[in-house]
């Protein structure tokens, strides 16, 4: 048990090192396709997964309906999904129309940035998507198109159930190779 403590103890600070820190998800504000400013503070108490993605995308395209799936499946159980768009000023007027037209059951902001991305340590490419716990606290990563087994053992794991191997705090699904991962797993207990 010590060693899990140990182990928990050293992500902690390893995401203060990098900005993993509540500070920095809770400063995380954008508007909504209504003007009106969602900060991440106001979903606390929910495990939020924040998407970045842009009308352009077309992988993003199509990890929409998975993530309208998972919103549906997992909403009444505190997991809210948003989507940040980071869509160009000509672009922006096109976000509310898709969302419309793909009937998207979750919020979508935008004026989100890449700037933004590369304080969560997301990059600057599209598809990506940061997971925060309940108390607000970036807890995993994955660059690129998400996929549906690993995003529902992954939200499964951030609900309290622990099956099979736990996923890792980081993927990077735009390498060819998979890299090894050296990042201990937060999931990990």
């Amino acid at each position: 048990m010590r060693s899990g403590r140990t182990v928990a103890v050293a992500i902690f600070f390893l995401f203060g090192i990098f900005g993993f820190s509540r500070e920095g998800a809770a400063q995380l504000s954008l508007r909504d396709t209504h003007g009106n400013t969602q900060d991440i503070r106001k979903y606390r108490g929910k495990i939020v997964v924040l998407n970045f993605w842009a009308t352009w995308c077309v992988s993003c395209q199509h990890e929409m309906p998975l993530l309208e799936e998972m919103q549906k499946k997992y909403g009444d159980k505190g997991v809210i999904v948003l989507g940040a768009s980071v869509d160009d000023e000509k672009s922006q007027p096109l976000v509310e129309p898709f969302a419309e037209k793909n009937k998207i059951p979750f919020p979508l902001l935008v004026g989100a940035t890449t700037d933004q991305m590369q304080q969560l340590q997301l990059g600057e490419s599209i598809p990506a998507t940061a997971f925060f716990d309940a108390d607000g606290n970036l807890i995993a990563r994955v660059l690129g198109e998400l996929n549906k087994s690993d995003l529902q053992n992954r939200l499964e794991w951030m609900l309290g159930k622990h099956h099979g191997k736990a996923p890792p705090a980081f993927v990077n699904g735009f390498q060819k190779k998979p890299a090894p991962d050296s990042t201990p797993s937060i999931f990990s207990r």
